[in-house]
């Protein structure tokens, strides 16, 4: 009977295990087709964003084959390093995972860099205020950043660590990671997603997809 009880809470914990490592909260997947809705992407600066189909692999590509039928396209040009960017609102948990990921395809006109910069909740009140007079960043939250190279022709999926994002505002927020939604705090509140070009000119050709917070 003890064996019985050991075996059953060994496939107990083994489940719970399982359990989280597939957990995640998705952003977006574009598979509607649509990026003004469930959830609202805004834009700004320079960007260009189509929601277009994905192209067919010409070989067995796992990654590809999770990109499903749609993906989102970011396009442009600059002659001094920032094209421009999107964003949508979060407002989840961010305790509950350790990493941000995505698939990010690559074309071959331009290569460039995305930025990804996530917002939370430092001043207790589930808002990120911003100020219009310093490029609407935040007044009392922390930013925080980490940049993504795309890479050549493909879909190639990056997995970025929370550990790996750096405080971009320091002396703004509390300048501690510390997403999680206890005390009145919203958490993680936001995402934006800017486009930089390789060099001071050129641009950006890419198309992103699956994003999500994981373990």
């Amino acid at each position: 009977m003890k064996k019985l009880s050991i075996f059953f809470g060994l496939i107990l914990c083994l489940s719970s295990l399982a359990w989280a490592q597939f957990t995640f909260h998705l952003i977006d997947n574009f598979e509607d087709g649509n990026f003004n809705s469930d959830p609202k992407w805004w834009r700004f600066g320079d960007l260009n964003l189509e929601a277009m189909k994905n192209p067919q692999a010409q070989s067995r590509d796992l990654i590809s084959e999770s990109c499903g039928d749609y993906s989102l396209k970011l396009s442009g040009k600059t002659n001094n390093w920032y094209i421009g960017g999107l964003g949508t609102d979060i407002g989840v948990d961010g305790s509950k995972f350790s990493r941000f990921q995505m698939d990010v395809y690559g074309h071959k006109k331009y290569v460039g860099k995305l930025k990804v910069e996530i917002f939370e909740d430092d001043n207790m009140n589930y808002a990120i205020e911003q100020d219009p007079q310093k490029g609407y960043e935040p007044v009392y939250d922390d930013k925080w950043v980490a940049e993504v190279n795309v890479q050549g022709e493909g879909f190639t999926r990056v997995s970025i660590p929370f550990t790996a994002f750096r405080d971009a505002n320091p002396g703004v927020g509390d300048g501690v990671w510390n997403p999680d939604q206890e005390k009145g705090s919203g958490g993680l509140m936001k995402i934006q997603i800017v486009a930089l070009s390789e060099g001071q000119q050129g641009g950006i050709d890419c198309s992103i997809d699956n994003l999500l917070l994981t373990y």
